[in-house]
C-alpha cells in the first residue's frame, strides 16, 4: 500500500475519517482529539502545538501506525 502523506494543514477529523487506525496514536499521547468538537477545525499542526509535540515526529508515528495496520490486514 502507498504510504499516507500528511500536510500540516490537514484536520484531525480528516485523519481520523480516512485512517481510523490512527486512534491509538492520539490515545497514547493522551490527546482528547477523538470525538472532540474542534477536530474538524484543528489541524495536525494546531494539535501538536497544543499538546507540546513535535509535528514531524507525530506525523511519522501516524504513518507507522497506518503501515503496520495495513501489513496485518
Amino acid at each position: 500500500m502507498e504510504q499516507a502523506q500528511f500536510a500540516s494543514n490537514v484536520t484531525v477529523a480528516e485523519v481520523l475519517a480516512c485512517w481510523p487506525q490512527t486512534v491509538p496514536v492520539f490515545a497514547r499521547h493522551h490527546m482528547a482529539c477523538v470525538g472532540c468538537a474542534m477536530a474538524p477545525f484543528e489541524t495536525l499542526a494546531d494539535v501538536t502545538a497544543i499538546y507540546g509535540l513535535h509535528l514531524g515526529s507525530f506525523v511519522s508515528e501516524l504513518q507507522r501506525e497506518i503501515a503496520a495496520r495495513e501489513e496485518t490486514a
